[in-house]
Formats: structure tokens, sequence, C-alpha cells
């Protein structure tokens, strides 16, 4: 495993980086739940269909940003605090996509 000195940047360590990690996490949780509970039964087009109405896309983005906390949790312990605010601005854009949905 590669050590920075003090001073040095990770190139990951980017608020982008961040960002991106933070929404494909849950869309990737939520492919992952389709495969393992629909996948033989239901094609992905028609689970996406049924899953985006308001009620259901509010309770699958809440529950698909969850595992964002264990990214979160990892960027902190790597010291990525840039990675660490573009994870925070990912989640407001899925706190603010909840709401603009459910009003």
């Amino acid at each position: 495993m590669k050590t920075h000195k003090r001073g040095q940047t990770n190139h990951y360590d980017t608020i982008w980086f961040g960002f991106l990690s933070g929404i494909l996490v849950p869309a990737v949780i939520m492919l992952l739940f389709w495969y393992v509970k629909y996948y033989p039964a239901v094609s992905l087009g028609s689970f996406l269909t049924v899953q985006f109405k308001p009620e259901v896309v509010m309770k699958i983005v809440s529950l698909c940003a969850f595992p964002d906390l264990g990214v979160f949790y990892l960027f902190s312990r790597k010291n990525w605090n840039s990675a660490c605010r573009g994870m925070i601005l990912a989640i407001i854009a899925l706190i603010v996509m909840t709401l603009v949905i459910k009003f």
C-alpha cells in the first residue's frame, strides 16, 4: 500500500470523486437489489418503471443511500477530507431529489 508523506495529496481525494461515489453507490445498491430479488422474473426496465412512483422512490432512495455512510466512514478513516465533502454534497442532492419527488 502506498503511503503519502505529509503535504502530499492523493488524487482520489477530490470533491468530484466523493460526489460521484455518493451518487453511484446507491445506484449500484439498487441494481444489486433488483438482481438478487427480481432478476429472473422482472426486467430492469419494468422494475424501474414500477419503482418510480413517488412513494416508492422515497423509500428506495433512502435505503440505497444508507451504504453511503460506510463509504463516508472509509473516506474519513483515510483522511480524504475533500472526498468526504463530495459525499456530503451527494447526500444533500439525494435529499433534495427526494423532497422534490415528494412535493
